[in-house]
């Protein structure tokens, strides 16, 4: 294969995330989507009529026709593991891994040295790290437009794991990738009030058991903290809310879908004053009356297509070794934290990183009685 020619792609899992990936791969000149998979035969046959590829029900035998350059893994998160270590046994250039990259640590662990051992290039997508509004926040930082920066916060709706897991990262990110010292958590779990999703038990998600409500608390080892707020414990913000306190301002990302989505506080000030929306149920930025306010706009900030951004990069990673910003090894880091913090909760006192505990502690909870 010439370095110009696309990479042979394929997505496993195509409800939901994995269709979209699937169009998005079919779009993106750098790939060439080679066939889709889906355990049920209506679902992959839909997305494959409207991709004009083939579809499979059996991964090991798409691997084996198709022999892809990249494996989409968009299947629930219980399967995560296996299926990228599987990917990666089968020769895979590189793998595209749904967020949360694993449903413990062990299996994390497990999958990122199945595909270094294999030189597959690893990636799990949390892809607001990628995002132009972030990367604005970082340059924001970076050139201290808050001065000393003492904390970041993030809300999200859902879970821990399978939403927190974005909040984690990509504060994560704006803290420089700083390492985490020693977590703090609190779990709440009421059954009776979580939705079960088609064909699975009440109480459970994607494969996994999650809660009605976290909170975590990271110390980093600079002393400063990131503070994370889930589910029942999140405030009535916007769907991955994120902010960022400094000596001299703050900055204040408003979820995904506003554009811009990123504002700041200074002594400056702006135009824009902050007013909760009772449509949307969180607060935004508005005009402020007669013009002046606490909050402006930053510039080219938004959402945008961060997917993307993060396939293209992937191109790169697999062709000239360049590491991928969503690596596995930036994902590891992350889903420590996640899993510091149920066993945190689960102890009842903060826990230190490097993390010891390589089951899913909200499992451990439920066995024990405690949630």
């Amino acid at each position: 294969m010439s370095a110009a020619e696309p990479l042979r792609a394929v997505v496993v899992g195509v409800r939901g995330m994995g269709r979209q990936q699937a169009r998005l791969l079919h779009s993106l000149p750098e790939y060439r989507l080679a066939g889709v998979c889906d355990l049920d035969a209506e679902t992959a046959e839909a997305c494959a009529a409207e991709n004009g590829v083939p579809a499979w029900q059996d991964f090991s035998r798409m691997l084996a026709e198709v022999r892809p350059d990249v494996v989409a893994v968009c299947t629930p998160n219980s399967s995560h593991a296996a299926l990228a270590m599987q990917s990666a046994a089968a020769g895979v250039r590189g793998v595209m891994c749904e967020k949360p990259m694993a449903v413990n640590l062990a299996e994390g662990r497990a999958m990122a040295a199945a595909c270094a051992a294999a030189g597959t290039v690893l990636v799990v997508n949390h892809q607001r790290r990628v995002g132009a509004d972030l990367r604005a926040a970082r340059r924001l930082l970076d050139a201290g437009a808050l001065g000393d920066v003492l904390e970041w916060r993030g809300f999200c709706a859902g879970d821990m794991l399978s939403d927190g897991t974005h909040a984690v990262d990509s504060l994560l990110w704006l803290a420089g990738d700083v390492p985490v010292r020693q977590v703090a958590g609190q779990v709440e779990r009421q059954v009776e009030g979580l939705r079960a999703r088609p064909g699975e038990r009440p109480g459970w998600r994607y494969g996994h058991p999650v809660e009605s409500g976290a909170w975590g608390l990271l110390m980093l080892e600079d002393g400063r903290r990131i503070e994370i707020f889930c589910g029942s414990y999140c405030r009535r913000a916007a769907y991955q809310e994120y902010e960022v306190c400094g000596t001299r301002g703050r900055l204040w990302r408003v979820g995904d879908k506003l554009r811009p989505n990123l504002f700041i506080q200074d002594a400056e000030g702006g135009d824009l004053e902050a007013s909760f929306d009772t449509q949307k149920w969180h607060a935004q930025p508005v005009p402020a009356a007669g013009g002046r306010g606490l909050w402006r706009a930053v510039p080219e900030s938004g959402y945008g297509d961060a997917i993307a951004e993060g396939y293209r990069l992937l191109v790169r990673s697999v062709r000239e070794g360049v590491p991928h910003p969503m690596g596995a090894d930036v994902a590891l880091r992350g889903l420590e934290c996640i899993m510091a913090i149920y066993e945190s909760a689960r102890l009842g006192r903060p826990v230190s990183l490097p993390l010891k505990q390589e089951r899913f502690p909200l499992e451990l909870m439920i066995e024990e009685g405690r949630v």
